[in-house]
């Protein structure tokens, strides 16, 4: 009897980098159809960037949670461990609207609007995403991190550089987001569902200074940190059988800042079983 034969699972595909142009030359991003264009004038609808707004809260939200570093085996840096303290974490399915994005400290950049975006050291790379990417961790022993978990936990992030997402493919991109308010332990937990042709643009993030002491609730609450993750951006393919997989295009820091103190990267994981819903019709 001949052996059975699958297909291979494809979690991540990273393409080749190549680096933007010089950001005080060409200080414009332009979204042609979910392609970025790196302008010196002007082009199409000049949008600003989203403000800051700690008041704003989407998403499921949980309350009581808690955190501490973990090491990562054979690595060389720790994760923030969260417990949201719940059997199974929801995130709240979500249309990718200016008023969703700014919810997680995000810019909808919607097909034929531009931004200002002067930012050094960045690079743009084409990524594929497997639907089952969200299915695995790098956060495990180097021997297990191409297993295909029998759960999605939840992998997220914040950093000191800007990143853009290019919804570019015949499926919605779909980035999963958290609003952390760490000095009163609550998140709010979402999937944004970008439209193919849209973007969104996240400034750098860094974390919260503490609350003056004796601050109330309300003025703890209002201390933020923004994470995102983007290994369920193929989440809706599972609804599409003959397309595994989705090809987007990234705008990210170059090797030499992604590597130094600068960029400020932190990593979080959560490794409770999660729940994503298609969002509402």
């Amino acid at each position: 009897m001949a052996p059975n034969i699958f297909d291979p699972i494809v979690f991540i595909l990273d393409g080749s980098p190549f680096p933007l142009p010089d950001p005080k030359t060409f200080s414009y991003l332009y979204n042609e159809r979910g392609h970025p264009e790196h302008l010196h004038d002007r082009k199409g609808t000049l949008i600003e960037m989203a403000p800051e707004n700690p008041d704003l809260e989407r998403g499921t939200r949980y309350t009581g949670i808690t955190h501490r570093e973990k090491p990562v085996p054979d690595a060389s840096y720790a994760v923030t461990l969260f417990d949201f303290k719940a059997p199974e974490v929801h995130y709240e399915a979500l249309r990718a609207t200016p008023e969703t994005a700014q919810a997680f400290g995000m810019t909808l950049l919607r097909n034929g609007e531009c931004i200002r975006f002067e930012y050094e050291a960045l690079v743009c790379s084409k990524f594929s995403y497997g639907k089952w990417a969200g299915h695995q961790s790098p956060y495990l022993e180097a021997a297990r991190r191409r297993e295909l978990l029998t759960y999605n936990p939840t992998d997220l992030e914040f950093h000191n550089f800007p990143h853009v997402f290019f919804s570019q493919d015949s499926r919605p991109l779909v980035i999963s987001v958290a609003r952390w308010r760490p000095y009163v332990n609550e998140i709010s937990l979402a999937d944004l569902w970008l439209a193919p042709g849209d973007a969104i643009v996240l400034p750098p993030k860094v974390f919260p200074s503490p609350p003056r002491p004796g601050a109330s609730y309300a003025e703890a609450k209002r201390k933020i940190v923004d994470l995102h993750g983007n290994r369920n951006s193929a989440f809706a393919c599972w609804h599409d059988p003959a397309k595994p997989v989705l090809v987007t295009e990234t705008i990210l820091a170059n090797a030499a800042l992604m590597s130094s103190a600068q960029a400020g990267l932190h990593y979080h994981e959560e490794v409770t079983p999660t729940r994503h819903t298609l969002p509402a019709a």
